[in-house]
């Protein structure tokens, strides 16, 4: 037997649980059936097996922040096109900032460029999406202890902020089985509890942040992913000082009772421009509303953000590096409470206005209103209804891939991060569900209680929100509205799941508790776009009505 292919792998697969990897993914081949089985066999790996490697990416990328504390999650795949298959999920890892271990298998370095089957150039494959990569030598004694050092090391560096994945490419040379019995006998070690090192600021970054702020009018910003060791100050620095915050949906804020949450309906009226504050200070990526976003590039923004990040499309932001708990015990200075009593007021009236939401968003309004724990969030239209109808003080805890905002891998991903979770939800439109359908293989599985909701407006009904919507008809249609006319029952049919459809809003919340794991809610695009667009116009006018009198 292969002692020396046996006491590799075992010895990679220790230090990488022992560097803190707990999960690890893996889609069978040949090229790494070593690698696969000592991840099979480690008594601490806690192995998922997925053939398809896009959808096994994405769910990686899930299970990263699947508990409350971001950990690293290995994937392991064969040579050749397979690995070309993670390349979207670690793009969203980069830019999310999560910390994938990307373990491709490859050729002997002597089978590769002469038209061997199964191999392409894998070196660096990942090209800038990864924070590091490495081509490792095939198994030989003198190299034992550089590849095991090179294991901690990636592992460390890809949980070092910026959080973010890292590529190990791992070449093998036949034979390709392990002594199995020799290889139960060398695994050993255990996954240690990570935590996040957020770094000190530097003084001058002090000292440009305390000039900014003081004495000034101040919001805060609480984008996507914000830390959570961050949540608790940031809400109490605002009460203290009267600093309204307004808070994605996906920035984990929304649980606290006084944050704004209705602003991307209140900030379409004409008279926005007069709510300013002076300085903007954002904790996290860039908001999802876009109204918010242009709101605030009219003011001083401030952005505190960790060393190696640069998080602001508008580029008029100060960007500040270090934990922000060291730059919030400098403000001393309090707003006008007058200034956030209006603001507040503006919630209040918005609020009590969203039991008249209708069509995609009186959906996700019920939605929010069910038992569920976690809520896994598709882009395009979804998440804007979620960043629509989430309300200050409620307790679910949204996510979404945010980072490179695209559509494929969403049903994986919410698998993966909903792993952990007793009762949890997608919220999905019919063009995303679609592109990761295949992934409802998984959900057969899936050891907690997880529904798919389905809005199917049958194509991309963002695109209706839109300039290109006016366009001529067909044409709009062919190339944005794609429609699919998908039999969302036939996919329930097909892998065995329990399937309702439903044509009333308020029906989600019973379908929800009953337990349905696929859930069709058919919507028109055009009506759908009326009906938003009403509402929030309701709303303005009421606003300017009730401010005059």
């Amino acid at each position: 037997m292969n002692n020396l292919l046996t006491d590799w792998v075992a010895s990679m697969m220790n230090r990488l649980i022992e560097s803190g990897v707990r999960d690890v993914v893996i889609s069978p081949g040949s090229r790494s059936t070593p690698l696969a089985m000592a991840a099979y066999v480690h008594p601490n790996i806690r192995h998922h097996i997925i053939v398809d490697e896009r959808s096994a990416a994405f769910f990686a990328l899930g299970l990263t922040r699947s508990s409350e504390t971001v950990r690293p999650v290995a994937l392991i795949c064969t040579s050749g096109t397979a690995a070309t298959n993670y390349y979207s999920a670690v793009a969203e890892a980069f830019i999310s900032q999560l910390p994938l271990i990307v373990l491709t298998t490859d050729r002997p370095h002597e089978l590769r460029n002469i038209g061997a089957p199964q191999a392409i150039n894998q070196v660096r494959l990942y090209g800038e999406h990864v924070k590091d990569s490495i081509d490792l030598p095939v198994p030989e004694n003198a190299a034992m202890p550089y590849m095991q050092q090179t294991v901690n090391r990636f592992v460390q560096l890809s949980m070092q902020v910026p959080l973010g994945p890292v590529h190990l490419n791992i070449p093998f040379r036949e034979p390709l089985i392990p002594d199995l019995e020799r290889l139960k006998q060398t695994l050993s070690g255990e996954a240690p509890v990570l935590e996040t090192p957020y770094l000190r600021p530097t003084t001058t970054d002090i000292e440009h942040f305390i000039e900014a702020v003081n004495g000034k009018t101040l919001a805060f910003v609480a984008g996507p992913n914000v830390p959570t060791p961050w949540l608790e100050m940031i809400d109490q620095i605002a009460a203290t000082y009267h600093i309204p915050i307004f808070a994605d949906a996906l920035s984990g804020m929304r649980k606290y009772d006084a944050v704004l949450t209705n602003y991307d309906t209140w900030l379409a009226s004409d008279h926005r421009d007069e709510w300013l504050p002076d300085v903007s200070i954002r904790f996290g990526a860039a908001p999802v509303s876009k109204r918010l976003n242009q709101w605030l590039s009219k003011t001083k923004q401030l952005v505190i953000d960790q060393p190696g990040s640069f998080r602001d499309p508008s580029s008029l932001a100060t960007v500040l590096y270090g934990d922000a708990r060291d730059y919030l015990r400098f403000i001393t200075s309090s707003n006008e409470p007058a200034y956030s009593s209006r603001l507040q007021w503006f919630e209040q009236v918005t609020e009590a206005a969203k039991d008249d939401l209708q069509g995609e968003s009186g959906l996700t309004h019920h939605l929010l209103a069910t038992s569920i724990d976690r809520l896994f969030v598709s882009n395009s239209m979804p998440i804007r209804d979620v960043d629509t109808a989430l309300s200050a003080g409620t307790p679910i805890h949204i996510l979404a891939n945010r980072g490179a905002n695209g559509i494929d891998g969403v049903l994986s991903s919410a698998l993966g991060s909903c792993y952990e979770t007793e009762k949890a939800a997608l919220l999905i439109g019919d063009l995303a569900f679609y592109h990761d359908s295949n992934a409802l293989q998984l959900l057969k599985t899936h050891p907690g209680r997880f529904s798919v909701i389905v809005v199917n407006n049958n194509g991309g009904g963002i695109f209706s929100f839109l300039p290109q919507a006016e366009i001529e008809p067909q044409l709009f249609e062919d190339l944005f509205g794609t429609p699919l006319d998908l039999n969302v029952r036939g996919f329930a049919e097909t892998y065995g799941l329990t399937y309702e459809l439903i044509e009333r809003p308020e029906d989600v919340q019973s379908a929800i508790e009953a337990g349905v794991q696929l859930i069709e809610f058919p919507s028109e695009r055009t009506r759908n776009v009326t009906a938003h667009r009403e509402w929030t116009q309701s709303i303005c006018s009421r606003l300017v009505k009730e401010n005059e009198s």
